[in-house]
């Protein structure tokens, strides 16, 4: 930790060194301007939005200028300045948050102060950005006809497609993780607490067991405040990567703290949800722990290690521990699928 007067001397060398990448930023290639015939609207873009409007415009049969963006921070001022100092018009195209029409509208108050700058009024600010809504865009931006063809078609269309909600893959073993649970308690009268990982689906049809989730490892901590702060039924889910990551601070808290939530610790033996990376319980990991041991140091008694195909045994250890008095754990252990192929 670096304390004072040397963090003082520190923003000083930072402000020089976000003078330097500023110079650095205007002469960077990932910068740069296709110059069209006209000299009254423009396009300011970046990211995957460069190539939605490279797209349209083509689509549309446009010749606008394009200034792409590819370093955001600091911006290219000069260059920016340098794009829309003759314009009325430009669009800015951008994903979300509208960070570049702003900045935008900043420097066009020194390089065009008549010059209008439109984004989220043709773009959504929610949501992801599409082709198609590039296209719409740029077409009532240009004041331009849109012949309605290839992709578009389909918003006319008056078709009543079927949401689709994300799934487990099939032989999945949380499938019988949440198919006990259900057999086990009336979900009615129980909380469920989620995390980060696959087992997020459980909010989905037809699991329909999350009734939160808020970030990685905060499954245990919130459990233990409802379960401290009301006498309501309540399980958690953690996957055995996330328990390694931010799950065992909370679980000693739950401890200390003589909380009582049943805590269901996933163990798919992987990190699935990202790729398979290993932590350090996974059977990958040269002298790796075990789930068990680290809770069985904790002084946990009411701890069970259960393959959850074993449903007869699984439904009736979420049964008793759920009216103990004192945190249980059950480790539900069977491998990832897309591993064991």
């Amino acid at each position: 930790m670096t304390l004072p007067p040397r963090v003082l001397e520190m923003k000083k060398e930072l402000l020089e060194k976000i003078e330097k990448v500023k110079e650095f930023s205007e002469k960077s290639p990932t910068n740069y301007e296709l110059k069209r015939i006209t000299n009254k609207l423009g396009i300011i873009t970046s990211g995957i939005s460069y190539l939605y409007v490279r797209e349209a415009l083509n689509e549309l049969k446009l010749g606008l200028p394009i200034l792409k963006l590819g370093f955001f921070y600091p911006l290219p001022e000069e260059k920016i300045k340098n794009f829309i100092k003759n314009f009325k018009k430009v669009l800015i195209v951008e994903e979300l948050e509208p960070f570049l029409e702003k900045e935008v509208e900043r420097l066009a108050k020194e390089a065009n102060c008549k010059l209008k700058v439109i984004g989220k009024e043709l773009i959504p600010e929610v949501g992801e950005i599409k082709p198609e809504i590039v296209t719409l865009a740029i077409a009532k931006f240009a004041n331009c006809k849109l012949k309605i063809e290839n992709s578009l078609k389909i918003r006319n269309w008056k078709l009543k497609i079927p949401k689709r909600f994300p799934q487990l893959c099939p032989g999945c073993p949380y499938w019988f993780v949440f198919g006990a649970i259900k057999r086990a308690v009336d979900p009615k009268k129980v909380i469920f607490g989620g995390d980060i990982g696959c087992y997020m689906l459980a909010g989905f049809p037809p699991h329909l067991i999350q009734d939160y989730l808020f970030c990685m490892g905060s499954s245990i901590g919130i459990a233990h405040g409802i379960k401290k702060a009301t006498d309501q039924k309540l399980i958690t889910f953690i996957g055995d990567s996330t328990f390694f990551h931010a799950g065992i601070p909370a679980l000693i808290n739950t401890v200390f703290n003589n909380s009582n939530p049943l805590i269901i610790i996933l163990d798919n033996r992987t990190t699935a949800m990202t790729g398979h990376q290993p932590h350090p319980g996974a059977p990958a990991t040269q002298n790796g722990l075990k789930i068990e041991n680290v809770v069985k140091g904790l002084g946990i008694k009411n701890l069970k290690v259960i393959d959850p195909i074993n449903q007869e045994e699984f439904i009736a250890a979420i049964k008793e521990f759920l009216n103990k008095k004192e945190v249980s754990v059950i480790v539900a252990r069977r491998p990832c699928v897309q591993i064991k192929k």
